[in-house]
């Protein structure tokens, strides 16, 4: 198994990056994460904001100590031009579209995937990035236009662990996208088809 990368001695820390349309919900995930608290109005990312969270996880022979350094990448087409700056160095990413807006879905693929491949491509013998693909605002389900079916396919394309349904409003499954995530890189548990 692959050493996970060191900041300072006996610290193992894991680039965390979350890429997605604006207005998916990034910064609430990592709000309601991180300091367990929703905020109700938008606040446009600029740029980059990171945050980071030291979590527990079994490893493969013990329980190890991972600090998280989550990376919100701005959604908005005025980044595009310093986004890939943010991308080097992840080695987990989480694919967030909005249940209810069928474009956020369709645009992993189109740009977040494309952005990721070219400015984070993989280095031969070094560790797979782990994706994870969320599907925010779960709590509106009556608005809900995306079908299990719809994302299951492009949990396929973008070759993405698993496909989790949370809600940062309601805190529903958002602990539980953030450690499947960190659990994959250590397990080094590759695409489940």
């Amino acid at each position: 198994m692959a050493q996970l990368p060191r900041k300072k001695k006996g610290e193992r820390v894991l680039k965390v990056i979350l890429v997605g349309d604006p207005g998916v919900g990034k910064s609430s995930l990592i709000n309601t994460y991180v300091h367990g608290k929703f905020k109700h109005s938008y606040q446009v990312t600029i740029g980059l904001d990171v945050s980071s969270k030291i979590i527990e996880i079994d490893g493969k022979e013990k329980k190890e100590i991972i600090k998280l350094s989550i990376n919100d990448i701005g959604g908005q087409d005025r980044f595009v031009t310093i986004r890939h700056l943010f991308y080097p160095g992840a080695h987990l990413v989480m694919f967030v579209y909005d249940v209810t807006r069928l474009q956020s879905l369709k645009n992993l693929k189109t740009v977040w995937q494309e952005e990721l491949s070219q400015y984070n491509p993989p280095e031969e013998g070094g560790d797979i990035i782990q994706k994870i693909l969320v599907g925010n605002k779960a709590d509106l389900e009556d608005l809900r236009v995306i079908t299990d079916e719809e994302a299951e396919s492009m949990r396929v394309e973008l070759e993405c662990n698993t496909h989790i349904l949370a809600s940062a409003k309601e805190n529903k499954n958002v602990d539980e996208a953030f450690t499947i995530l960190a659990q994959a890189f250590l397990n080094k548990a590759g695409v489940f088809k």
